[in-house]
């Protein structure tokens, strides 16, 4: 069994990056709107969201078990449970082959329905996230290419 853990480090970035953001905005809409008080609230609202964001929704971790589950838990409660094999995993969405150079998401497509659904690993470590898109099977790396036998006319 083994856990990938959000990291703290990458929390204290994100946390650094709303208060930012919250004078940004706190800047922005007094410089518009010349009152003090929909600057402020304003700006806590942002603050709050994006917090909330980094420490709430974004705070999880994701086991994998010997029996091939994939667990994804939220303070120690377990949100979802997927098992392995009834899904495609990628880091690309079904929608483009391309991904953002920041982007650290993994996308699972159910076998049987074809819905596609994600999840957000951003508060992983890059090593972590590497390492479990290779154990989801999502990195085929080292393998060799397939060969579609053509016939020409």
């Amino acid at each position: 069994m083994k856990e990938y853990k959000s990291k703290w480090s990458s929390k204290l970035f994100w946390t650094l990056c709303a208060f930012c953001a919250g004078f940004f905005i706190f800047k922005l809409c007094a410089k518009f709107t010349h009152s003090l008080l929909i600057s402020s609230i304003a700006a806590v609202a942002v603050i709050g969201w994006l917090i909330y964001k980094t420490y709430v929704t974004d705070n999880i971790s994701i086991i994998l078990t010997e029996d091939k589950k994939f667990l994804i838990k939220r303070f120690n409660n377990i949100i979802k449970s997927l098992d392995i094999d009834n899904y495609f995993w990628s880091e690309y969405s079904k929608y483009s082959n391309t991904k953002d150079a920041d982007d650290q998401d993994i996308y699972y497509i159910n076998k049987e329905t074809g819905e596609q659904d994600s999840i957000d690993c951003t508060n992983f470590s890059g090593d972590d996230y590497e390492e479990l898109l290779t154990a989801l099977g999502a990195k085929n790396q080292n393998q060799e290419p397939v060969k579609v036998a053509t016939t020409k006319k």
